[in-house]
């Protein structure tokens, strides 16, 4: 059997850190979460897959070539426009040349778990298969409706307040020439696109047998809002197990599971407290703190007597000496000044609110940071308040304390009325 991956989507609900990148190519404990996708379908031994990207996407195709460094034959279709989930599967059918194939969204993160309950009941009844997750609010995804098994409706983004329900999780089982005509009879749905929800209520009005597969909350995670990165990098971080590649200081502390790949240095006196993540050729201290669910990128470097806790600090980012960061993401190539503060708890201790789409959200998280794009500058002591989002290429001037988003290349500075009198 082969496997679908749609990977053609834009990511908008994770901006800025999706400026520059696809969402399934955001980098966790030195991976793309693309990688995660694919390793999960290759565990239960689907190796010949097709991966739908978008037009402008050069980065997955590059990162990811033929497949081959995981084990894998990966062809690639490309998808027009964004039209929908339905549109990018159109897509990939010319290059599936069996009656039956797997379909995975790639901006999830799932285990192989999920993946092999679903082809067990495919192997077993040999009908279309759709998967469902228990969710407490729905209004997000899409609700299944199933009765025995079956599926009997599916709705996208209800209007209509549910308690805890079950949700598409977006792993599915085809048949060619079914899904091949339910696609061709699917219309444009009110968002303009052509949904594969839709799609499957086409088959379910032709009278096909759908299975739902239930899976559990901890086999899959929608990666849908800024603050969902800071929970993946959790569950990876939590699986993770201690390797020690790089330079560690006889001076330095290492405490639980920590991660350090080749070429990384860990200086005198630095503490590390895991589950961490080190990639390559980073550095860190001397006399800084990293505190549990950290993961540092490729090239990143925290300095002198700065506190990094539970945060993911991507490729290239540089961290000045006593600075601290809590509960964020930090884009690519940023450079956070000396004595740089950004804070993760507000003053009244309620959750924390940010805005996604033009939508303030409560994040159901008292401690949340920011959210960093790429290549943002921060001056020297300047302070960014909990829950705030700076754009791609940002500059931030010295002492400023931003309380609200800021746009993509826009400068912030603070304005000083100086009195100089005679001595």
């Amino acid at each position: 059997m082969k496997g679908v991956i749609l990977a053609a989507g834009v990511g908008s609900r994770l901006t800025p850190i999706t400026d520059n990148k696809p969402k399934h190519m955001i980098f966790l404990c030195g991976q793309p979460l693309i990688s995660y996708v694919l390793t999960a379908i290759k565990s239960s031994g689907i190796k010949d897959l097709i991966l739908v990207i978008g037009k402008t996407d050069k980065i997955t195709k590059s990162f990811l070539e033929n497949g081959e460094k995981l084990g894998l034959r990966l062809e690639y279709a490309v998808q027009e426009k964004p039209m929908g989930t339905a549109d990018a599967l159109k897509s990939a059918l010319k290059l599936i040349d069996e009656d039956n194939f797997l379909v995975v969204y790639g901006d999830i993160l799932l285990s192989d778990t999920a993946i092999q309950k679903a082809l067990k009941c495919f192997n077993e009844l040999k009908e279309p298969i759709v998967t469902a997750v228990p969710m407490k609010t729905v209004q997000e995804y899409g609700l299944i409706e199933e009765k025995n098994g079956k599926l009997i409706n599916l709705i996208e983004k209800p209007k209509k307040a549910f308690g805890e329900a079950f949700v598409n999780a977006g792993i599915y089982i085809f048949t060619k020439e079914e899904i091949s005509k339910a696609i061709k009879e699917t219309k444009k749905s009110s968002r303009g696109e052509y949904e594969l929800t839709d799609s499957i209520k086409v088959l379910l009005r032709k009278g096909f047998s759908i299975n739902v597969v239930k899976i559990t909350s901890d086999e899959w995670m929608d990666i849908g809002r800024p603050w969902d990165i800071l929970e993946a990098n959790k569950r990876i971080l939590s699986k993770i197990k201690t390797n020690i590649f790089g330079e560690v200081s006889e001076k330095a502390t290492l405490i639980g599971e920590v991660y350090i790949a080749k070429n990384a240095k860990v200086k005198p006196y630095s503490i590390i407290e895991g589950p961490a993540f080190i990639d390559e050729e980073a550095e860190i201290g001397p006399n800084s703190l990293i505190r549990p669910y950290t993961s540092l990128g490729r090239k990143s470097k925290i300095g002198n007597c700065c506190e990094v806790k539970n945060s993911v600090i991507m490729n290239n980012t540089k961290i000045a000496h006593l600075s601290y960061i809590g509960d964020s993401v930090i884009g690519e190539f940023c450079n956070i000044g000396a004595g740089v503060k950004i804070a993760n708890l507000k003053l009244n201790e309620k959750n924390v609110k940010m805005i996604v789409k033009g939508r303030k959200l409560d994040t159901g998280r008292r401690k949340l940071g920011a959210f960093l794009g790429d290549n943002v500058k921060i001056g020297v002591n300047a302070s960014i308040m909990p829950g705030v989002k700076i754009g791609s290429s940002a500059i931030i001037g010295p002492n400023v304390v931003v309380y609200k988003d800021v746009p993509n290349k826009k400068m912030i500075l603070l304005k000083q009325n100086l009195t100089i009198k005679k001595i």
